[in-house]
């Protein structure tokens, strides 16, 4: 019966928002170039598929010729097999991306239609915001595996909450989950040990306590498992050292102070939506403590600790931005019923606005990233027609899939001061061997002298790749081939 109201109140323009932000987030994230992190995850995977072995030339802390272990596996691995599947490349890879989010975002959603029962409009403004905001759909606009966030909050919450007793959900999907965390990444484990405390805090009772402990125990036994697989492939040292090489130092990237409470431009306008949310309650109760505050005051701790607890236990930045704009938003769920009269329209107002900025910023941004994307084809084309397929380039990351898949060995980490900012020679993931193998360089004319120098060697410039217009002449894409 209530679906039969949900889909009776659901109206023709409800769903055109939702295809246009779907459109939207979509376009967006293929046409943006590949960068650092992205092509970290994905070569491991694309050099499985392509090669057999799974090696990369993408990361600081192995050789190109050594089995990888740089990272948790998950997310090659699942790489490898997509591009068996589909074959590689930058479109089958951010296919793969939003895939994964937007399922994710899917199957989140389907938990808030059954668990909280919000209004359509409320579905709307909250699908919009997942595919649009920075802090939500970041890891499909500079892809990272975050695009796993969506999927796993909505896993932890569907177990967490759900009310049969005993039986799969109980005993089999905290381990299970835990157990995909280390698969994945690392990083998960500290923020869905935070949610299991904050489940446990609000609903003390045996089966939340053995859910935690189901948790727990699946991030142990993965840790064992993976422990136990990178010695046995004798790549467990680098690992440790590749993981460790991010902690107990400052890094110029990881915000700190108030830094880390503006990491995506919309994080402290939705703290500003908290208060409005926090005053319409307090408003509504005559100021006095009513659970109607619980979830905006919960809404704020969110927006407060979060950030100072994950940078606490490791690095906090703008890509784990999710680990706050999620427990948020689903406050605003819990909340949104204490709305009352103009504390509501403003609280939709500002959300409204906010997203419609958020738009008007992707659509003016399309006609520049279609432009750039052509000017990436066009270095692809020019480099095809000096060097023979098969061959060794060294090549910016915007590049990557484009020579990849013009059937190019791409190395994208050759600057001279490469890697000594998280300790690692160069010498020890680009031999001279490889070096001196590297028969074309592709850079901007900014970075060239740097890159030049830590391949070595004599080069004279080929061809030159003027930038878009109204672009310094430093972002020049250059050519260079071996006198």
């Amino acid at each position: 019966m209530r679906s039969s109201r949900i889909t009776s109140a659901w109206r023709w323009w409800h769903s055109v928002i939702v295809v246009l932000a779907l459109s939207l987030a979509s376009a967006q994230a293929f046409l943006a170039p590949s960068w650092c992190d992205e092509v970290a995850y994905v070569d491991p995977g694309a050099q499985l598929a392509l090669t057999g072995r799974m090696v990369s030339t993408a990361w600081l802390t192995n050789s190109p010729e050594a089995l990888w272990g740089s990272s948790n596996p998950g997310m090659p691995l699942l790489f490898a097999a997509w591009f068996k599947l589909v074959g590689p490349g930058q479109a089958q890879a951010r296919l793969l991306f939003c895939l994964l989010h937007f399922a994710g975002v899917f199957f989140l959603f389907r938990w808030i239609r059954g668990r909280l029962d919000p209004k359509p409009w409320a579905i709307v403004f909250g699908l919009t915001a997942s595919l649009l905001l920075p802090s939500l759909a970041n890891a499909i606009f500079q892809a990272r595996l975050e695009c796993l966030a969506f999927l796993f909050c909505a896993w932890f919450l569907h177990y967490a909450f759900d009310e049969a007793p005993g039986g799969f959900l109980a005993w089999i999907a905290p381990p299970m989950l835990g157990l995909a965390i280390v698969f994945f990444g690392l990083h998960f484990a500290g923020f869905f040990a935070l949610a299991a405390a904050a489940v446990f805090a609000t609903s003390p009772s045996r089966r939340t306590f053995s859910q935690g402990a189901g948790l727990a125990l699946g991030l142990v036994v993965g840790l064992a498992l993976l422990r136990y697989a990178y010695v046995s492939f004798g790549v467990w040292e680098v690992f440790v050292e590749a993981r460790a090489c991010h902690y107990g130092r400052v890094l110029d990237w990881v915000p700190l102070g108030w830094r880390r409470y503006s990491v995506t431009s919309d994080m402290p306008w939705l703290a500003v939506l908290a208060g409005i949310g926090f005053l319409s309650a307090a408003r509504a109760s005559a100021w006095r403590p009513t659970p109607a505050w619980s979830s905006w005051a919960l809404a704020f701790a969110s927006f407060c600790l979060i950030p100072l607890l994950i940078g606490f236990v490791g690095i906090y930045y703008g890509n784990y931005s999710w680990m706050v704009a999620l427990p948020l938003m689903l406050c605003f769920y819990l909340g949104a019923p204490s709305l009352e009269g103009r504390w509501r329209t403003a609280f939709v107002a500002i959300l409204s606005l906010g997203i419609l900025a958020v738009a008007f910023k992707f659509i003016k941004r399309l006609p520049d990233l279609a432009k750039e994307a052509g000017r990436r084809e066009q270095v692809t084309v020019t480099v095809a027609s000096m060097l023979p397929k098969g061959q060794l380039v060294a090549a910016d990351f915007p590049l990557y899939y484009q020579l990849v898949g013009a059937g190019y060995r791409v190395f994208p980490r050759v600057r001279a001061d490469e890697g000594l900012c998280l300790g690692f020679e160069q010498e020890y993931y680009l031999p001279k061997s490889i070096r001196g193998k590297i028969g074309c360089v592709v850079t901007k004319k900014e970075a060239a002298e740097s890159v030049l120098s830590g391949i070595g060697g004599e080069w004279r410039m080929a061809s030159e790749i003027p930038a878009l217009p109204g672009r310094r002449p430093e972002e020049n894409y250059q050519i260079y081939v071996r006198k």
